[in-house]
């Protein structure tokens, strides 16, 4: 299987990214077909909690929202071996695949979760457990009716804030400019989160592996000549310390 060859492509971005939301959503996964010692966990009505994924012997934790095909997760685990990475994808045939080019890569420090991302992130994550969090590309839902379905509605700074360690950065990158103005809306007004332009530059900086990039939706839209807005958020103290 190619790097870049598209499994399922019945599963576009739309579906792919909104299997569910509301807990209905464990129930109904469909099964997947898991060929030989693949590092994927399906969650099904009853995921596992984030402990029980993280292999011993790592000290940082980071989360994928959404990883398709994992070309970010195969560049992250190279650059950052110390680092346990788990990717959480609503489809399994993506899960599927991206946890073939990780056995593929050789790559031991991560794992793909089939799971709704929003919900293991309140129910099955621990407050303060995770290094950073990152989303790229999120579906943006562009019919009115259904923006109450994008992973940055009001509460996403909460959910962010639970899980990420004091100092932890929420990252996220986006091409649709109405969907960027919301996030940095959305993130910038609370008090729970701080923009670290610093660090945003930096990480872009760094290169491929670290933040942001690479991705198969950001190489589609860069050749596309879209704009791709990126974002680096820091957890502050609730007393905006």
């Amino acid at each position: 299987m190619s790097a870049d060859s598209a499994p399922g492509e019945v599963l576009g971005r739309a579906h792919r990214m909104s299997v569910g939301g509301k807990l209905s959503f464990r129930k109904r996964v469909p099964p997947v077909e898991v060929r030989g010692k693949l590092p994927i966990v399906v969650g099904g009505d009853d995921p596992p909690p984030l402990a029980d994924l993280i292999p011993t012997g790592f000290g940082k934790v980071e989360i994928e929202v959404g990883s398709g095909k994992g070309a970010y997760l195969v560049a992250a685990t190279e650059v950052r071996p110390d680092t346990f990475f788990i990717g959480i994808e609503a489809a399994g045939s993506y899960a599927t695949f991206a946890a073939d080019r990780l056995v593929e890569a050789g790559r031991t420090n991560a794992v793909l979760l089939v799971d709704n991302a929003r919900l293991y992130l309140e129910d099955r994550v621990p407050e303060r457990s995770i290094d950073r969090l990152h989303v790229y590309f999120p579906d943006p839902w562009p019919k009115r009716r259904h923006r109450g379905r994008r992973f940055f509605t009001e509460d996403a700074p909460r959910l962010a804030h639970r899980v990420l360690r004091p100092g932890g950065h929420l990252l996220v990158a986006t091409d649709n400019p109405g969907y960027a103005g919301q996030i940095a809306r959305v993130l910038g007004a609370s008090p729970l989160l701080v923009r670290d332009e610093n660090e945003e530059r930096a990480l872009i900086e760094a290169g491929p592996g670290h933040a942001f990039s690479p991705t198969n939706f950001e190489r589609k839209y860069i050749a596309e000549g879209r704009i791709i807005r990126r974002f680096a958020f820091r957890t502050v103290s609730e007393a905006g310390a």
